[in-house]
């Protein structure tokens, strides 16, 4: 397997979302370089974005850098979400 990333932009409203999924052995998955529990507090928040990995089907050997700004928390996870 190639060390090769696969980067995306996702937008909502006035969020925007930068995200690098790159192929990995251990699982991570950072936001603004907190970790997605402390960045998205809230469950719901949390279901919006692994939404897209749970009806894609994909596994948990990515590691995942997001890099989001603008609006609100909850158009954030959204921009996220359309990103993946």
């Amino acid at each position: 397997m190639t060390k090769g990333y696969i980067e995306t932009i996702g937008r909502r409203k006035t969020a925007t979302a930068r995200i690098r999924i790159t192929p990995s052995v251990k699982s991570s998955f950072l936001v603004n370089d907190k970790d997605i529990n402390d960045y998205f507090q809230t469950s719901d928040l949390r279901d919006i974005v692994n939404s897209a990995f749970t009806k894609s089907g994909l596994t948990n050997k990515y590691t995942i850098t997001i890099k989001v700004t603008g609006s609100g928390i909850h158009s954030q996870a959204e921009a996220v979400r359309h990103g993946i």
